[in-house]
């Protein structure tokens, strides 16, 4: 069974979902908190998956920077992107971006900044400001996003698939969005997983 301590009342939390939500709900105190430090938990012992994904994005950063070939190391950083995602049972990893990344975002004939909140090598959560024109739910843009360390961004089709509106009683007006990638080229999805690689073991490290 998988278990995490509530952040919120320190009370345990015990689900099989644990492995593909980011939040959840504490059967305890009713506050929905993020899902961190999960642990396979039975009678005899337990492991800590981030303990065990940090070792496994170290061992998949050292193979990228020991491959001599470009081409194994795009294959590679694409084997082991689906590994990770069957391990954790989810569609793929995402990075939670902890500082001001910025990415643009193009449609019809407008150009948006908006701040990254996570990504993953198939799709991001992005926040604007509440005002100026967005896209629709739905609509393909262009996403442009250049790396710390990188000279040249990399911009792809990225389709809207959700955004978040501000409540009516709150401080934040700004809008949050999720967005799917579309037709990455594996040399493109392959650089974004090793942003997402060194940014994971470099937090937990």
């Amino acid at each position: 069974m998988l278990q995490m301590n509530c952040s919120n009342c320190n009370g345990i939390i015990k689900s099989p979902l644990l492995s593909e939500v980011q939040v959840i709900e504490c059967p305890q105190c009713k506050e929905i908190v993020g899902v961190e430090d999960v642990v396979v938990s039975s009678k005899n012992f337990s492991i800590n998956l981030r303990s065990s994904l940090k070792d496994l994005l170290l061992a998949a950063r050292d193979k990228f920077r020991l491959n001599k070939s470009h081409a194994l190391d795009v294959q590679t950083s694409y084997d082991i992107n689906n590994r990770l995602a069957r391990l954790l049972k989810r569609n793929d990893f995402r990075l939670n971006i902890s500082y001001d990344l910025y990415v643009q975002i193009n449609f019809d004939s407008d150009k948006r900044l908006a701040r990254l909140l996570n990504l993953s090598s198939t799709g991001a959560a992005i926040e604007f400001a509440k005002y100026g024109q967005l896209p629709g739910n739905n609509s393909e843009t262009e996403f442009q996003l250049l790396l710390p360390g990188h000279t040249e961004s990399l911009s792809f089709l990225a389709k809207v698939v959700w955004s978040r509106m501000p409540e009516k009683d709150t401080i934040s007006q700004s809008i949050t969005m999720g967005v799917q990638f579309k037709d990455i080229d594996e040399e493109t999805r392959a650089c974004l997983w090793d942003f997402i690689v060194d940014g994971e073991t470099s937090a937990h490290s």
